[in-house]
């Protein structure tokens, strides 16, 4: 009855969420100037070094999703104890630092590692994963009664494996949402009901971001939560929270930069300070939350 319920909870969510954007989608107008196929596909970046990067976080989820599905599928997390949840976590981020250096296109093995978009995404994506396992995380063992059971090393009581798979899970979902608001902006006139639709979408997606990432961690015996039902339909919101923020501003990065490849909009202090402050518009949002719902984040567990 409980799985029941939550069914229909969700299914509710996303058919007022499906609505919203069905309606706002009618009052949104084409735009005049088209993206030709010549100067580069709709939806794609007009940088290149971003376009590359983009294509590169893309292309390395398949190694990682492949990995997790044959992990859980096989149930090899049952032996192999805080080194193979190390060994795991390092084969899921570790391509994201390596592979795009040792095979750069022509035209982006020109450009110093520092100025490459890839580089930049990296630095992001690894103080915003960073910054919410090491912080975020205390809210969804207060709020949700989130546990990790399993044995593993840990750092302020968070697994350090998962540090590394956040990077490789949020450098994904990111480089998705890049294209997808760049579509729209791409496709659609720039006017109030466009900037509406596109939150809409951006809220649609951190949701569903967040629902997904819980469904398919419920094979996973050893995170549990008090209340499984309230984690998928609350906690899809709670942790969409991150999404709400890091999607939009993690767009911004060399979005603005100009199309010849060697031109760069963000430095590496630009990003540092992009991540930190979305970093920091998340914790504020998660804390209004807890503070709404009257729980204490520093009594003992």
């Amino acid at each position: 009855m409980e799985d029941e319920a939550m069914w229909k909870a969700m299914g509710g969510v996303f058919t007022c969420m499906g609505g919203l954007l069905f309606a706002s989608s009618l009052l949104l107008t084409k735009n005049a100037k088209k993206v030709t196929k010549r100067s580069r596909p709709k939806g794609m970046a007009a940088n290149a070094s971003k376009r590359e990067g983009e294509a590169y976080s893309l292309k390395l989820a398949a190694l990682w999703i492949a990995a997790v599905v044959v992990v859980i599928a096989t149930q090899a997390y049952e032996w192999w104890g805080p080194t193979g949840y190390m060994l795991i976590g390092l084969f899921c981020a570790v391509p994201y630092v390596v592979v795009p250096y040792a095979f750069p296109s022509e035209e982006e093995a020109k450009i110093p590692w520092r100025e490459r978009y890839i580089t930049k995404a990296n630095v992001w994506i690894a103080i915003f994963s960073f910054i919410g396992n090491y912080w975020y995380t205390h809210y969804f063992y207060r709020v949700l009664k989130a546990r990790y059971t399993f044995e593993a090393f840990r750092l302020n009581d968070v697994p350090l494996c998962l540090y590394l798979m956040t990077h490789a899970y949020f450098m994904f979902y990111h480089a998705l949402s890049n294209f997808v608001i760049r579509w729209i902006r791409d496709t659609y006139a720039a006017n109030g009901f466009r900037h509406f639709f596109e939150w809409s979408v951006i809220a649609s997606m951190s949701y569903t971001t967040a629902f997904g990432e819980a469904l398919t961690i419920c094979a996973f015996p050893y995170y549990s939560f008090e209340d499984r039902n309230q984690a998928y339909v609350l906690g899809s919101a709670f942790y969409g929270i991150y999404f709400l923020v890091s999607y939009p501003m993690f767009f911004q990065v060399d979005e603005n930069a100009k199309k010849a490849i060697k031109s760069s909009h963000y430095s590496i202090q630009d990003t540092i300070v992009s991540a930190l402050a979305a970093s920091m518009a998340v914790l504020c949002l998660l804390d209004f939350v807890r503070l709404s719902m009257g729980v204490e984040l520093f009594a003992a567990y």
